[in-house]
């Protein structure tokens, strides 16, 4: 699958990745609609994390200096799904399993969240 979306870094820090992407989804809910985005996580460091948010449907502006197109594997992706308000708990479980390749996350208006996972070697 291929993921289009504008990418920017965050910091993970005492968990300020919360926060600070929550603002990036509310900036583009108010341009695209939230039910109309997904956000990838990726490449994380030891304190940061990569992440993108694109569209379910539609085009992004190809020429924007954030634009990033990324390959992705189409097979061995775990489902989650929850309410936001408990995606910091939903992680906590996740990562009880190790580290992650990939993230897709999607949001509704009505509080819900569903997440794909990806992790090293299909694991």
């Amino acid at each position: 699958m291929i993921f289009r979306g504008y990418v920017r870094r965050f910091s993970t820090e005492d968990d300020g990745q919360y926060d600070t992407i929550g603002a990036f989804w509310d900036e583009m809910a108010a341009i695209y609609g939230r039910e109309n985005l997904r956000g990838l996580g990726f490449g994380w460091t030891a304190d940061t994390i990569e992440y993108a948010i694109g569209l379910k449907t539609g085009e992004l502006n190809r020429s924007d200096p954030a634009y990033l197109e990324m390959e992705l594997p189409d097979a061995g992706w775990q489902h989650w799904r929850g309410r936001t308000d408990s995606l910091a708990a939903m992680y906590e479980e996740i990562y009880r399993d190790g580290p992650l390749c990939f993230e897709i996350e999607t949001f509704d208006d009505d509080g819900g969240c569903e997440l794909l996972i990806l992790r090293p070697n299909g694991k």
